[in-house]
């Protein structure tokens, strides 16, 4: 399994997956071709999520949790 957060498609607004390891990278919406630069914003920190059909990196796993842990601190601080 692997790490993905979904994206909207600037061009066609659709719902896009997309594997954590790709970020910052140009990648194409599957649904118009359009090309555009994956981010995971704000919007997005909720839906990462692993799949069933990759095998799950364990540092990957180990890296998201301490996000999530670090966004949930900062959250309390301020």
């Amino acid at each position: 399994m692997s790490i993905r957060f979904t994206q909207s498609c600037p061009t066609c607004g659709r719902r896009v997956q997309i594997r954590a390891s790709l970020m910052g990278y140009t990648v194409a919406c599957q649904h118009c071709n359009a090309e555009f630069v994956a981010e995971c914003t704000d919007v997005c920190q909720g839906s990462v999520e692993p799949q069933a059909t990759e095998t799950v990196d364990p540092l990957m796993v180990r890296v998201e949790e301490a996000l999530q842990r670090a966004a949930k601190q900062k959250a309390v601080v301020n």
